[in-house]
């Protein structure tokens, strides 16, 4: 996955002066070669960029001033919008998105969807380090009415860990079908003819993949009673839900990821491999067997050689399911009528130089 993570982001040419004098505070007084200049950073309120008058490409940028603000709720942020103190906003709920259609002045914008939502298992908990009850939770949540009820149909449901947008994609992969009837029969096969009781962690904020985590939370809830599976939710601040999660703290928890790079490595190592226990491996899952097929296919340059181990990756996790995968969605975002020259990128990295309003 090299060359795809140095066309990341985050891999940008630097500036060895600034890294020489700012040392560990480079990131922020950021210095760039692109289109537009930095101008100021008030954390938790606002990022200002100013078109660049020395960039070698001047048929761009088109724009005198980009203003990043940072506007909590997705509804303050669409009011915002309305009112026309932002031009552009990204996390729409989608129960908000036929108004949006229905207002002239605004219009919607999709993000080409690399993303997963998923309900992890720590699996060194008990009882989720039984892989017959991970399997039977699969079993008993209705993807299809939590995204009818939660995406707007914008989602398609999940039975990977990686998007189908990314090559590796194993699509013969058969999903666990909603059967509440095969959940019991699992659960009484694992030792638990009545079910158990548990916390389930609801994430307490939005994200493209997870727009609601209470709400989603509670409907999978729901379907775990049916089966004898007592969930009692808790949440906390993102930043400690995050800290608790990472230490596995939790019985089981909503979280999702948005790729980096579009290679499968970033989701299934980055979120599922031995190497990442306490990092982004929140479930704690650990497996010699999926490492060395990971480790095989950073080593092997061959794309095709290493698609297969992905797809053989995929198998693993479907049989051991550490996760219950919910969704892929499509994330929408809303703006100006007069926008032209946007094109949401899918990993959230914009390039906005060509950006104009009509």
């Amino acid at each position: 996955p090299f060359l795809k993570n140095l066309a990341m982001t985050s891999f940008g040419i630097a500036s060895p002066a600034a890294i020489e004098k700012y040392g560990e505070k480079f990131r922020e007084h950021p210095v760039g070669t692109g289109p537009y200049k930095f101008v100021e950073w008030k954390p938790n309120d606002r990022i200002v960029l100013e078109k660049n008058e020395d960039y070698w490409d001047q048929s761009k940028p088109k724009l005198q001033k980009i203003i990043f603000r940072a506007i909590p709720e997705n509804s303050a942020r669409l009011n915002a919008l309305k009112t026309g103190e932002i031009d552009l906003m990204d996390g729409v709920n989608p129960s908000d998105i036929e108004s949006i259609k229905a207002d002239a002045n605004l219009k919607i914008f999709e993000r080409p969807s690399m993303n997963v939502g998923y309900l992890g298992m720590t699996t060194t908990r008990k009882p989720f380090d039984n892989k017959l009850v991970r399997q039977a939770l699969n079993h008993s949540v209705d993807k299809q009415a939590i995204i009818d009820s939660f995406y707007g149909g914008l989602a398609e449901s999940a039975k990977n860990p990686l998007p189908p947008s990314l090559e590796g994609y194993n699509d013969q992969i058969k999903e666990y079908p909603y059967d509440l009837k095969k959940a019991k029969e699992l659960l009484k096969e694992a030792g638990f003819p009545d079910g158990f009781k548990m916390k389930l962690w609801a994430m307490p904020v939005p994200r493209p993949y997870m727009p609601d985590g209470m709400k989603i939370a509670e409907v999978i809830q729901s379907s775990f009673e049916k089966i004898g599976v007592k969930a009692e939710i808790v949440t906390y601040d993102w930043a400690t839900y995050l800290d608790k999660v990472s230490k596995g703290e939790a019985d089981a928890f909503l979280m999702g990821w948005t790729g980096d790079n579009g290679d499968p490595d970033n989701f299934i190592y980055t979120l599922l491999d031995k190497d990442n226990i306490g990092g982004n491996n929140y479930t704690y899952f650990s497996n010699d067997e999926l490492h060395d097929i990971l480790i095989e296919a950073q080593s092997d340059p061959d794309q095709k050689k290493r698609n297969k181990l992905y797809q053989d990756a995929q198998e693993l996790l479907h049989e051991e399911s550490p996760w219950v995968p919910l969704v892929h969605s499509t994330p929408i975002l809303a703006g100006s009528k007069d926008i032209e020259g946007y094109a949401p990128h899918p990993t959230g990295s914009e390039v906005l130089s060509g950006v104009e309003f009509k």
